[in-house]
């Protein structure tokens, strides 16, 4: 049976499994959200049903759909916007690969799973006011990065909210880190305007590496995920995992790491094992938040990638002594830290050292008080503490527009 950790982690990680398998335990509730997502199919596993009466069924009148850079859209705006969406005609082989499927920890009416979409471009695709003709010989085969999506039921057993669209790891596949039917069309060659998709740092990034603001771009070589040559055995990963935890990600053990070791996350990296131990090591959370509580979880092995193990933490926390972050000092501001929750994951090589460690890919951004941001970044957020780099940067044209509305709206640009 594939193993699902549920991981406590205040001082120590507890190395004893408390959740086993992620389809026992409410399987009913897991077969209703399989359900969900074949109805109508006509590809190996489509994203959802597309047919406008199973929606209207299926859907509750309150129905919410929130993704990282859509919504929250309601019941008859996600209806418009799915009805007629045909993958079977632009991608026969279409296959969403619902996988991970496991119950959240503080609802039982959430179910979480994981989506790596795979399909190649042989027919038109249709979506909105894109029209997708395949353009190149031999067909792209489009592959996104792995997902983060949760369904919701209510009391009657419809579908209250689903968060989809949140990648968890931007080297994988062609669709430049893009989740969703967004990173769809960007990876057969139809994106959509780079101010609905991209950051604002990343849309003017060769202005900030001319005035010396921004790094040059990584070497292409460290975004790739490692193919190790041996497959450990599933507890051998799960017990490695659960070490490098408790060593505070090698930062207390830098043996832990290989020296071909890399971080990566959704703005920061790839670093080097030199360059992450300098800049994390300097971290000194535990002491800054006394009651801190990463509350990690649901640890699993990948299907996909050799020897990786996913997992989820919800930090919390209160600022009550000098946080250190890089080469600033903040007093205590007495200020809560909560974390929207955030995707993680580690990957080993034959040797059991880890090559590869992935984190701050959160998974819906409506939960915490970091306005959406993962890691170090929602730190600063939630505290009111100067980012390590100004904030805009790390949202799209699109959503910085929304922020100064609303900060409009509720008075802040006024005083």
């Amino acid at each position: 049976k594939k193993l699902c950790w549920s991981l406590s982690s205040t001082t120590s990680v507890k190395t004893v499994p408390s959740r086993v398998n992620p389809t026992d335990g409410n399987n009913v509730m897991i077969e209703r959200a399989k359900r969900y997502f074949s109805l109508g199919n006509k590809v190996k596993q489509q994203l959802g049903p597309t047919n406008a009466d199973d929606l209207k069924r299926e859907l509750a009148d309150d129905f919410e759909f929130v993704a990282p850079l859509v919504g929250p859209l309601n019941k008859d705006a996600i209806i418009a916007a799915t009805v007629g969406v045909d993958f079977a005609e632009g991608f026969p082989d279409f296959d969403a690969r619902y996988h991970d499927f496991r119950i959240d920890v503080d609802d039982p009416n959430r179910v979480w799973c994981t989506m790596r979409v795979t399909g190649t471009h042989t027919g038109t695709f249709q979506f909105g006011a894109v029209t997708a003709k395949p353009k190149s010989s031999p067909p792209i085969c489009v592959e996104s990065p792995p997902e983060a999506v949760s369904l919701r039921f209510d009391e009657k057993g419809q579908v209250r909210e689903i968060t989809t669209g949140y990648p968890m790891d931007r080297r994988v596949g062609n669709t430049g880190g893009l989740g969703g039917i967004f990173g769809i069309v960007e990876g057969i060659g139809y994106p959509l305007p780079t101010f609905l998709t991209r950051t604002t740092g990343e849309i003017i990034s060769p202005l900030l590496r001319a005035i010396g603001f921004a790094l040059s771009p990584p070497d292409k070589a460290l975004l790739c995920v490692p193919k190790p040559n041996k497959l450990l055995p599933e507890m051998e990963l799960l017990n490695l995992t659960t070490q490098l935890l408790e060593k505070k990600f090698g930062t207390q053990n830098s043996d832990l790491l290989a020296e071909s070791f890399t971080f990566s996350g959704p703005v920061v990296g790839p670093l080097t094992k030199k360059e992450f131990l300098s800049t994390f090591g300097s971290f000194n959370f535990n002491e800054a938040f006394p009651d801190i509580d990463y509350q990690y979880r649901d640890m699993r092995v990948c299907p996909y990638d050799p020897n990786r193990v996913w997992y989820t933490s919800s930090p919390t926390g209160t600022h009550k002594q000098t946080l250190n972050i890089g080469d600033k000092s903040y007093p205590p501001t007495n200020q809560k830290w909560i974390s929207p929750p955030e995707c993680g994951s580690m990957q080993f090589n034959d040797d059991g050292e880890c090559i590869s460690l992935t984190g701050g890919y959160i998974m819906d951004r409506r939960i915490g008080n970091t306005n959406g941001l993962g890691g170090v970044f929602g730190i600063c957020e939630a505290l009111g503490l100067p980012s390590p780099f100004p904030v805009f940067l790390l949202y799209t044209p699109i959503q910085n527009i929304d922020r100064l509305s609303k900060m409009w709206k509720e008075g802040y640009l006024l005083k």
